[in-house]
């Protein structure tokens, strides 16, 4: 359980922070190949990750959102600022810093808390909670189905596919066990699954 104090901030930040580094460093890897250990950055299954075990390990909704919040915001100085700071020495990553992006991210880092802070009422033993529950695991699976397809047609994807697999699993289990209505629950998966591997990764993925 993350504690409610500025130590667990700090560290929250810094692990954001580390996060950004390691996506930004994921460009030096190549997207199309078999691996295509790149895509970290670009795909959405690392976002939900992050989101959801934060949100899991936090003791509040105020708390998730503001360790959500850090480790997003930490993530995204970091992602642009390495890219600057490449940029002097890669063509590659040369150019202005990519200020419009930043701002925009730093956005997204608003609205990952604010997810969050609404994701932790899953606690609650009500209907809405049981659909909550199943929301990490929709989005883990949406994709994980997308990049199988790219993975059976181009031999691309494979990392992504086996994180998103792995962590589909594990959140289905362990919020199957906190949902309230498994019902509610298990029709919640099919219905978001479906509706998220439809309208947003089947455009951008296949």
């Amino acid at each position: 359980m993350i504690k409610k104090n500025l130590k667990s901030y700090f560290v929250l930040f810094l692990a954001g922070i580390l996060a950004g580094i390691i996506c930004r460093l994921s460009d030096f890897f190549p997207y199309e190949s078999l691996w295509s250990l790149s895509s970290i950055a670009t795909m959405f299954g690392f976002w939900i990750a992050s989101i959801a075990v934060i949100t899991y390990c936090s003791s509040s909704n105020i708390g998730a959102f503001l360790n959500s919040f850090l480790y997003m915001f930490g993530m995204t100085i970091s992602f642009y600022g390495l890219k600057f700071i490449l940029g002097f020495f890669m063509e590659r990553f040369s150019g202005e810093f990519p200020t419009m992006l930043f701002l925009a991210y730093s956005v997204m880092a608003v609205v990952c808390g604010i997810g969050s802070g609404v994701l932790y009422f899953w606690n609650k033993d009500n209907l809405f909670g049981s659909v909550l529950c199943a929301l990490p695991a929709s989005g883990m699976l949406a994709e994980a189905i997308g990049c199988l397809i790219v993975l059976l047609k181009q031999r691309m994807l494979l990392g992504q596919a086996l994180f998103d697999f792995l962590f589909a699993l594990i959140f289905g289990i362990l919020l199957f066990r906190k949902a309230n209505n498994k019902a509610v629950y298990f029709a919640t998966l099919i219905v978001v699954t479906s509706a998220v591997f439809y309208f947003i990764y089947r455009p951008f993925l296949l």
